[in-house]
């Protein structure tokens, strides 16, 4: 395959499937609950571990990637991500529940990393930000895609068929990427060198774990905000099938979004400004959505909103790293996000446990989003400092501040 808009639509399903295997346990929570028994903090806690791995795999990763090559790469980590959900599916309980979403979150791991990479090795120099929009779009799809159908199918059949179809479709996009993906015929000399595993200024550390606090908050929000309106909603009176459906529009409003938030922040500017005001807004949305009703003003209102600060959020790494350390702070980046991601969803399950109250998982995520404002000026505060002397600041023109 040498055509990249060929190679982007499968990268796109591949990070579309990751959003599947990633929301299913979300998906069918109730069904979980009353078959296995476990309990929202149980759930919450199944939702995190899926990114767990990422806490010790994200920086090994990329070098194992570049051992091994791109495309063993990516069948890896949809092999992993598909066996994990494959388990899933015949877990009699927690533990066994628990086992399968780290092997899924392994796959995930490698899969977020390198589709990320091979877009870049495709694309640069020409077309990049458009191509990595499009991509950062599709996790939202296979959010919504999972909330839409899911607890309809488990309604319909049981929560066993609607995991095994997630499977099902994961061994269906490995086996597309390895018949059709092939690695690019040649490789900058770089590339094959073995990489410093630390390689990194003391300030752009501090920048970095401050960005990638704020992103991992952002994550999981994102993630925390249409897991527990589903119960929220089916509190009010709605069938699990109509509050999956009506908790996925979240998801499908922020992929048109998301997408047209990078478009407009590249020639904007103000960069600080979109981002404190988009995490306010949603914090709004978070706040409001129990308390009133129609419902789904506040859940599209959650979609749009979040666009700005997500996108943003990803962009400044770049903005501060230098070429030699981008690899070690991508990591680290990508490392406090799975930190997070992983520690976070539990919260919002054992605040439902424990005040009995469906509003008090999404008053959390409003908190998430609150908290994401003094991260983003401290990171704004950090970086006007005066630059050490022999280092650059690589400032991305399109997201100034």
């Amino acid at each position: 395959m040498s055509n990249r808009w060929a190679v982007l639509a499968i990268l796109c399903l591949a990070r579309t499937s990751m959003g599947l295997h990633l929301q299913v346990v979300a998906a069918v929570a109730p069904f979980l609950i009353a078959d296995l028994g476990l309990t929202y903090t149980e759930v919450g806690l199944l939702i995190g571990l899926f990114m767990l791995p990422g806490a010790f795999l994200a920086m090994p990763g990329s070098l194992v990637s570049r051992r091994i090559g791109d495309r063993a790469t990516l069948l890896g980590g949809l092999s992993l991500l598909t066996l994990g959900t494959g388990l899933l599916a015949v877990s009699p309980g927690f533990a066994l529940a628990a086992v399968a979403r780290l092997v899924s979150g392994a796959g995930g791991t490698l899969l977020t990393m390198q589709v990320a990479k091979v877009a870049t090795d495709w694309f640069a120099g020409r077309e990049l930000a458009t191509a990595l929009g499009i991509l950062m779009g599709t996790f939202p799809l296979g959010i919504a895609l999972a909330m839409a159908t899911l607890g309809g199918l488990a309604a319909a059949a049981t929560w066993q068929v609607a995991v095994a179809a997630i499977a099902a479709s994961g061994a269906l996009i490995l086996t597309l990427v390895a018949l059709f993906y092939r690695d690019l015929p040649r490789q900058e000399a770089s590339d094959l060198e073995r990489p410093r595993l630390w390689a990194i200024e003391s300030r752009e550390l501090r920048l970095v774990l401050v960005a990638g606090s704020a992103f991992a908050i952002l994550n999981a929000g994102f993630v925390v905000f249409p897991s527990f309106t589903a119960p929220l909603l089916i509190e009010r009176g709605r069938s699990e099938a109509q509050a999956g459906l009506l908790a996925s529009w979240a998801s499908l409003a922020s992929i048109v979004s998301i997408p047209l938030a990078g478009y407009l922040l590249d020639r904007a500017g103000r960069t600080t400004l979109w981002l404190v005001l988009s995490a306010l807004l949603t914090a709004v949305a978070c706040l409001a959505l129990p308390l009133q009703e129609p419902a789904w003003p506040w859940i599209v209102l959650f979609g749009i909103a979040t666009a700005p600060v997500a996108v943003g959020l990803m962009a400044l790494p770049g903005a501060v790293l230098r070429p030699d350390s981008r690899n070690t702070g991508f990591g680290l980046f990508f490392t406090m996000n799975y930190i997070g991601f992983a520690l976070l969803p539990s919260v919002a399950g054992s605040l439902l446990d424990v005040t009995q109250s469906t509003a008090a998982p999404i008053w959390f995520g409003g908190a998430l989003y609150l908290s994401i404002v003094p991260l983003v000026l401290l990171f704004r505060h950090l970086q006007r400092r005066p630059i050490p002397s022999g280092e650059e600041l690589r400032d991305v023109p399109s997201y100034k501040s």
